[in-house]
């Protein structure tokens, strides 16, 4: 009764659909899904999405990472999940920002909560060359994400210590993101922020010029009111004083 079980594995997680391209009936498909299941062979991640197991001691291969990439056909890893995958997150979270054009219900599986975001933009998700099961934001859109929803990357003090660790950024990719959400806000956030991490990012005085161009009149708080005190005059923009200070020790998480 483990005639598919090659197939499956070559899979590795998959949709019922993925199982009728080689069982072509329908109630069959059902039938091997319930019974690899009952055999320990495969796992049910939730409804239409399962995983093979390790054949040895019965637990899902599949990883967080695949699992969250394949619940819609649009699914991609986001936010502080992005941070994550890309290995700047300085606390690991047991739960996943996934992003999707097609609404999903959030739910949870082996310990980790799967949450629905809703898409912001198209461009800037990639499949990693050596996880093809994987989608994820590339860094740029990572980056411009987070600073989007800080709240989402985990807090401003989640969010400076990750960013602490990026040795380099594409320009040109960050002003494409920036510019497809069209928000003057993102971009008093985005040359606040990251003028904090000029030179560790290699970004050009001509990258912060063109930030300083698109902010608008309005003047904004970076978080919270009781924590943005400070008025920083080239940003139009209330905020922590010096935000690096959470390089140096530790604090509580300003949302």
């Amino acid at each position: 009764m483990k005639k598919y079980l090659e197939e499956l594995h070559q899979l590795g997680i998959f949709h019922k659909r993925d199982v009728l391209s080689f069982i072509k009936d329908d109630n069959a498909a059902k039938e091997i899904l319930r019974r690899y299941k009952k055999m320990g062979l495969i796992s049910q991640i939730r409804r239409d999405l399962y995983s093979v197991n390790d054949l040895a001691n019965k637990a899902t291969l599949a990883t967080k990472f695949e699992i969250a990439s394949q619940i819609t056909p649009s699914a991609y890893l986001s936010y502080h999940a992005a941070l994550e995958y890309h290995g700047l997150a300085n606390q690991v979270f047991y739960e996943l920002y996934v992003s999707s054009e097609e609404r999903f219900n959030s739910f949870e599986y082996e310990g980790i909560s799967y949450t629905y975001c809703k898409s912001g933009i198209s461009p800037g998700v990639v499949n990693p060359p050596m996880d093809s099961m994987v989608k994820v934001t590339d860094l740029e859109r990572t980056v411009v994400d987070c600073m989007d929803s800080i709240a989402l990357s985990g807090g401003l003090e989640e969010l400076v210590m990750s960013f602490s660790l990026i040795t380099y950024l594409k320009e040109e990719q960050l002003l494409t993101y920036l510019e497809a959400y069209r928000k003057q806000f993102l971009f008093q956030k985005a040359g606040f922020i990251l003028s904090h991490f000029q030179r560790e990012m290699k970004l050009s005085d001509a990258f912060f010029k063109e930030c300083r161009q698109r902010i608008g009149k309005s003047i904004r708080y970076l978080t919270h009111a009781s924590y943005s005190k400070i008025y920083h005059k080239e940003w139009k923009l209330y905020a922590p004083e010096n935000i690096l200070s959470y390089l140096e020790q530790g604090g509580n998480e300003y949302v």
